[in-house]
């Protein structure tokens, strides 16, 4: 697979400055890819006309055709789309819109999901690439997760992505604030992955049609994490391309949607906290129900749970028991 075979989807809500950056290195890559979808999550018009005539620019600049803009469910062929989504959704709805529209141009055979405050560098498309084929895996790989890099620094957010911990329903990054250079074990990482992170991540045609799109129903978190899960089971792999650098600029989504902040271990609102919490005990719900009743009953005595949550012992606990309960999801202040 080359990279004219891929189409990259990056997701914005009212941030037109990082997502241009972010496009910038996109058509920096060492080929371009073949589609390039922004999916614009409810953006205010002004700063959709922003991106898409400074983006209008960048294409001219390095000979590609101009972008178009379309609306909602409308399709278009055109290599560079401004995909506008009225209504704004969660980050797993924005993305699965993008894939949705790719889905219909059968010669796109991959698809790399961007979140619009990453930065990757010209080879990170091909490195994604080169780790779809892996003589140490026998399954067919249907994931993989670049190296993203804290901002300016060599420190990494994480070794293509995580585990997920099937005791007590924690997400852990693998390689988490290590050195960029440091001596770690490819197929090592690669067999302990449970999930690839989706702030960059190329996933296949193949699995996103047998096993489908991520899960609308969590609202920004462990959305990633399911989708991992749900692609294991179905009998792909997941690889990690430690070539595939990118750099994080924030930890936050505040420009992917209206109402979300994405960290692994968040120092959130109550509100955001409490959708954290929710999804982290959904997703033990519906894949370890029999192990529900031990970890609410431990969840007090948690100090990793309530280390960076003072004064928010009852909403923990709530919103525990809302994910337990299968209440989860919501959008706009309505659940």
């Amino acid at each position: 697979m080359e990279n004219k075979d891929v189409g990259v989807i990056i997701v914005t809500y009212n941030d037109w400055r990082n997502t241009l950056e972010c496009l910038r290195c996109v058509h920096a890559q060492s080929d371009l890819p073949r589609r390039i979808i922004v999916c614009d999550n409810g953006s205010d018009n002004d700063v959709a006309e922003k991106i898409l005539a400074s983006w209008s620019e960048l294409a001219a600049a390095s000979g590609a055709e101009a972008p178009v803009e379309v609306y909602g469910s409308d399709y278009s062929a055109a290599p560079l789309v401004l995909l506008r989504i009225e209504e704004a959704e969660s980050l797993a709805g924005a993305m699965n819109s993008g894939m949705r529209f790719l889905l219909y141009d059968t010669s796109c055979l991959a698809f790399w999901l961007l979140r619009n405050d990453v930065r990757p560098e010209s080879f990170a498309l091909a490195a994604l690439l080169r780790h779809l084929e892996d003589q140490d895996i026998t399954m067919p790989v249907g994931s993989v997760g670049s190296t993203p890099l804290l901002a300016d620094t060599d420190i990494r957010e994480c070794a293509g992505g995580g585990c997920w911990r099937k005791w007590s329903g924690d997400q852990i990054l693998l390689d988490k604030g290590l050195e960029r250079h440091g001596l770690t074990d490819r197929a090592e990482i690669a067999a302990k992955l449970d999930y690839v992170s989706d702030a960059s991540c190329l996933i296949t045609r193949g699995l996103a049609e047998k096993v489908g799109l991520f899960d609308e129903r969590f609202s920004g978190f462990f959305e990633d994490v399911e989708y991992g899960l749900r692609a294991r089971r179905s009998g792909f792999a997941l690889n990690w391309a430690p070539g595939a650098i990118v750099r994080r600029m924030s930890r936050s989504s505040e420009g992917l949607t209206p109402f979300l902040s994405i960290v692994d271990d968040p120092e959130l609102s109550p509100e955001e906290d409490a959708e954290f919490i929710r999804a982290r005990f959904y997703l033990l719900r519906r894949e370890r129900p029999f192990i529900l009743p031990f970890v609410l009953l431990s969840l007090p005595f948690s100090w990793r749970t309530f280390r960076s949550r003072r004064g928010r012992f009852g909403m923990v606990l709530r919103a525990a028991l809302d994910g337990a309960c299968g209440r989860i999801g919501c959008r706009k202040g309505a659940c």
